[in-house]
């Protein structure tokens, strides 16, 4: 009887959520800014979790029409940076950055947010956005994992950090990639309001959020694979098969179309001149190759796979132990 009462009591509580954010003009105002090529979960993460905590959330875009998100999704921003509007908080979303980060009615949009809002957040990618502003300068910030080296090489006046899903600079976040977005979403809502008020939108949404720790990416085993540089034009890259791992093993796999022997060569040139990997000749042969690297903490496995004679080459790379 009472597992039936406390089972009519959820339901009823259930039945009274709107499913809306806020349109009360005193609750906490987020804007969300969207431009083409922006990475759907990048905004869509965060706009989930800020309507989850009742906030007022507007989508806004250089002139408010129709953006189409990286993946094809078109969005009608709800308004424009012509209209004047009042934000506590910006959302600077990753993606196709190239156009945005060069855009100057963009970067002079962030500047002016950036002077009267309470918190700017970048997810992904973003980060860059962000930096060419010079927001970030001298401060801390992370990105996506596959942006490290360049965004390090763009802002050598910004401290990169790889391994937290999102960095506090006090007014200004920054967060790792993707779905990193919801992490730092939290994180926020945690500010604005209470640590418990956070892990409730989480629980609301079923996401297993760890502020401290959790799948950070830059922090994977792959972080220590070899940097084995661009394929030679006698080599072309067909596809990816797959890339997946954790901090302890990674595995790898890409399509190459070319003579075998000549990729052969090439990786064995590129593995000469990694001083930090030895070949283990006891345990290699003709189709798979393993080093060890110097500390003996870490194995490399390279295998050569060929599906059939039509198919091109699939190389398979793996990270077998991370060093302790």
């Amino acid at each position: 009887m009472r597992l039936f009462l406390w089972t009519a009591l959820y339901s009823l509580l259930l039945s009274s959520v709107t499913w809306a954010h806020s349109i009360s003009k005193d609750a906490f105002h987020i804007g969300i800014l969207l431009y083409d090529d922006a990475q759907t979960i990048d905004y869509a993460g965060p706009y989930e979790v800020f309507g989850q905590a009742n906030y007022r959330l507007t989508t806004i875009s250089e002139n408010g029409e129709t953006i189409t998100s990286a993946m094809g999704l078109q969005v009608v921003p709800d308004t424009s940076f012509d209209q004047e509007s009042q934000f506590d908080a910006v959302i600077i979303p990753g993606g196709g950055i190239n156009k945005a980060m060069e855009n100057p009615k963009i970067l002079r949009w962030i500047k002016e947010q950036s002077e009267q809002v309470q918190y700017v957040l970048t997810v992904c990618n973003g980060a860059f956005i962000l930096a060419n502003t010079g927001l970030l300068d001298g401060k801390k910030a992370t990105t996506i994992r596959g942006a490290f080296n360049s965004f390090e090489s763009s802002f050598p006046d910004i401290e990169l950090v790889k391994d937290k899903k999102f960095v506090d600079n006090g007014q200004l976040i920054t967060t790792a990639g993707l779905s990193s977005g919801i992490d730092g979403a939290l994180y926020l809502v945690s500010k604005v309001d209470t640590m418990e008020k956070a892990k409730s939108v989480a629980a609301k949404i079923e996401y297993q959020w760890r502020p401290q720790g959790g799948y950070i990416r830059g922090m994977m085993a792959d972080r220590i694979m070899p940097d084995l540089g661009d394929l030679p034009g006698s080599i072309q890259f067909v596809s990816e098969e797959y890339s997946y791992g954790s901090l302890e093993d990674w595995y790898s796999a890409f399509q190459l179309s070319a003579d075998i022997n000549a990729v052969k060569n090439w990786l064995n040139e590129q593995m000469i001149e990694k001083s930090k990997w030895k070949k283990d000749l006891k345990k290699s042969n003709a189709n798979r190759w393993v080093y060890h690297s110097i500390d003996e903490h870490a194995e490399f496995q390279v295998d050569f796979v060929s599906p059939s004679k039509s198919q091109p080459w699939v190389i398979k790379l793996s990270i077998l132990a991370q060093p302790s």
